[in-house]
Order: structure tokens, then C-alpha cells, then sequence
């Protein structure tokens, strides 16, 4: 057996046909490629994005809810006592009123 050596006299013949097949094949497999990998960056720019729209919109619309909510357990809170501190002052009305008509009747 013989061993082909290269040498400056060497050449590499290639039908034509085939080569347009292959420098089609590796353009597309190219083009593909650059494809896919800008769906990627696509989907990662959209994920990024709902996950700043989340955080500016979802969670602030909870924590507006949570504070209205925390107000209104503050406002019924006040007005508990308040209504407490009525009934407070009415009684001591009452009893003030008791005691007049107790010393009228008493003492008149």
C-alpha cells in the first residue's frame, strides 16, 4: 500500500453541486442557529419583563389593599372606643341625673 503524502503539488478536487449542497447546509445551520439564540433572548427579555411588571403592579395593588385594610381595622378601633367613652359620658349623665333627683326628693 501506498501512503498519500501532501506536498505543495497536492490538490483536492470537489464537484461543484456538492459544495453549493454544503455552503447552503452550513449557511441554514447558521442561520438557525442565530435564530434560536435570539428566540432565547427573546424569552429571557420577556421574562424579565413580567417579572418587573409583577413587582411594580401585582405586589403594590396587595400592599395598597393591605394598608386600606389595616385603616380600616384602625377605624373601627377608633370608633369602638369612641362609642365606649359615649356610653361613659351617658352614664355618668344617668347616675349625675339619679343623684339630683335622689337629693331633690330628699331634701326638698
Amino acid at each position: 500500500m501506498t501512503t498519500a503524502k501532501l506536498n505543495d503539488d497536492s490538490s483536492l478536487s470537489i464537484n461543484i453541486k456538492w459544495l453549493i449542497q454544503i455552503v447552503v447546509l452550513v449557511g441554514t445551520a447558521v442561520y438557525l442557529y442565530f435564530g434560536l439564540e435570539n428566540r432565547i433572548a427573546d424569552n429571557e427579555d420577556e421574562i424579565k419583563s413580567i417579572r418587573y411588571n409583577q413587582n411594580n403592579y401585582i405586589f403594590p395593588d396587595i400592599r395598597v389593599l393591605e394598608r386600606e385594610v389595616i385603616d380600616f381595622k384602625l377605624e373601627r378601633e377608633r370608633i369602638r372606643k369612641d362609642i365606649m367613652r359615649l356610653n361613659e359620658i351617658v352614664n355618668e349623665i344617668k347616675w349625675s341625673r339619679y343623684i339630683q333627683r335622689s337629693y331633690w326628693v330628699l331634701y326638698c
